[in-house]
């Protein structure tokens, strides 16, 4: 386990974060896989866990495998293995409703495109590969870089980067000030890692620092939703604003308790065009603000 996270570690140090956030997807693809991630989102860290059920949906007739996800395995998100070999996500906010993100067989130097709306493209390659040891184990690990330039306008680049390998699937993902780190997994039944995590649910703690976490999903179409923690009681309030400063919304406007909660910003209920756009909370003598983008 030490190894692991010294290697990671080192990656991390090595590479500038870019600047965009995902979400961890999953592979290999197989009931009965479970992954534990370490996130750490600026002032706050928590543990994530996502396992393949033996349930499965078919969409547009690819079925794809129900993976159960969350601190408690709470959500639901759908992936598959699509015939051309690569391994995709249902993501409603696509064009094509597929989030290609990684594939079989991956070789240094592969590339491929995700078509997003209006014409945006995501680009994606495998930019480089080494060898490391993972949990006791000499693995090929594939580094790869995410990116899109929206319009031919450079000053609007988002990205990510990920490290993976074909036996374990993502070991780290760089984003925008967050991270996740693969702490300990469970493939065709063995247990790999930190194995006093996985299948264990997370003791829910009070909250030590304010939080404003990034809004998920980002970019999003038309709903996203928006996390925040508050380590003591006081009068919450949670803004929208155009990039201009113009004020939009007021989310959230209350007294609450020390804790951590949820609230939903709906663009379609103020036909907001696509961009970007600023949410920023304040509470007591604290304040702190994000970017969130619509892509319609």
């Amino acid at each position: 386990m030490k190894k692991v996270m010294l290697i990671i570690l080192i990656l991390v140090l090595a590479h500038t974060y870019l600047t965009a956030q995902a979400v961890p997807a999953m592979a290999p693809l197989k009931v009965g896989n479970k992954w534990i991630y370490h996130s750490n989102e600026v002032f706050s860290s928590y543990t994530y866990q996502y396992a393949v059920s033996e349930s499965i949906k078919v969409i547009n007739e690819i079925p794809f495998h129900i993976i159960m996800q969350g601190r408690n395995l709470e959500y639901k998100t759908y992936m598959a293995l699509t015939v051309n070999q690569f391994f995709v996500m249902y993501h409603e906010g696509l064009t094509d409703s597929l989030y290609s993100y990684f594939k079989l067989d991956p070789q240094k130097g592969d590339k491929w495109e995700q078509q997003w709306r209006n014409g945006i493209i995501l680009y994606n390659s495998i930019v480089d590969t080494f060898t490391a040891n993972v949990f006791g184990y000499s693995s090929l690990i594939y580094q790869i870089d995410r990116t899109t330039v929206i319009d031919g306008d450079s000053t609007f680049y988002w990205g990510s980067r990920e490290y993976w390998t074909e036996e374990f699937g993502m070991l780290n993902g760089i984003y925008e000030q967050a991270e996740d780190i693969l702490i300990g997994c469970v493939i065709d039944g063995i247990v790999y890692g930190d194995t006093t995590t996985v299948g264990i649910d997370d003791e829910e703690e009070l909250p030590t620092e304010f939080v404003l976490y990034q809004n998920y999903p980002n970019p999003f179409n038309p709903i996203t939703k928006i996390k925040y923690s508050i380590p003591q009681s006081g009068n919450i309030q949670i803004k929208a604003y155009n990039i201009l400063g113009s004020e939009l919304a007021t989310l959230v406007n209350e007294y609450k308790q020390a804790g951590t909660y949820e609230v939903e910003f709906n663009a379609s209920a103020m036909g907001l065009p696509s961009g970007v756009y600023i949410y920023s909370m304040r509470v007591n003598d604290f304040m702190q603000n994000r970017k969130m983008i619509l892509l319609k």
